[in-house]
């Protein structure tokens, strides 16, 4: 389990990088600010980008598991769907792919052609990140991976992610609304019973960025 652990905490972290991207490069930032404020919506996707921001996290998760404990396949689980409609009404599967190429033309699909904005999801998503914790290392459970479950919440607080305030005042050490609040959140749990078992929370946003400067 503490292989396990140290591959959550990597992903957990590339989905947090995948969430900065979405805030950081210019032609993602677009499509954040018009889900934000409404205008010029792209037939069926614009507004829906959060969503596949989302989406985007969740096959990342489950694809970089999968690839190294194929033992969970089908016991990955979060709550969006992969399903889109693009502005042509294609319906696409969003899914990750073994090459970084094929992600970009699949993600360009749902976004209607925009390779820009494909490719720098494409980038995040195929990046070679691994962590390192002494205290996940070390930690010892008498349980397998395949005793287990994963559920994931790519981007708890969507909301606050996409409303992107960043001069918010923590309260007691917590904020209680703005970028802060978006938190990538990974469970385990035993399948048998539910009972969870580990997590890891990450926190993308823990410092200002300068969102919209790609």
């Amino acid at each position: 389990m503490a292989e396990l652990l140290r591959l959550l905490l990597s992903v957990a972290e590339k989905a947090a990088n995948v969430a900065r991207v979405c805030r950081q490069e210019a032609p993602l930032f677009e499509l954040l600010v018009q889900e934000k404020t409404g205008a010029d919506k792209n037939k069926k996707f614009i507004q829906d980008f959060k969503t596949l921001a989302d989406v985007v996290i969740q096959e990342m998760i489950r694809h970089d598991v999968c690839a190294q404990f194929p033992e969970l396949t089908g016991f990955i689980h979060g709550e969006e769907s992969n399903k889109f409609e693009n502005g042509l009404g294609e319906s696409v599967t969003v899914t990750v792919c073994a090459q970084e190429e094929d992600t970009t033309a699949l993600l360009a699909k749902v976004l209607d052609g925009d390779r820009a904005a494909a490719s720098l999801l494409s980038k995040a998503i195929h990046q070679d990140l691994q962590l390192r914790d002494e205290t996940a290392e070390s930690l010892q459970l008498s349980i397998s991976p395949a005793d287990v479950g994963i559920w994931i919440d790519p981007i708890d607080g969507t909301s606050q992610y996409i409303e992107g305030k960043e001069e918010e005042e923590p309260d007691e050490g917590f904020c209680p609304s703005g970028l802060p609040c978006a938190l990538v959140l990974i469970g385990v749990y035993l399948r048998a019973t539910g009972q969870p078992v580990m997590g890891v929370i990450n926190q993308p946003f823990n410092h200002k960025i300068s969102a919209g400067k790609g």
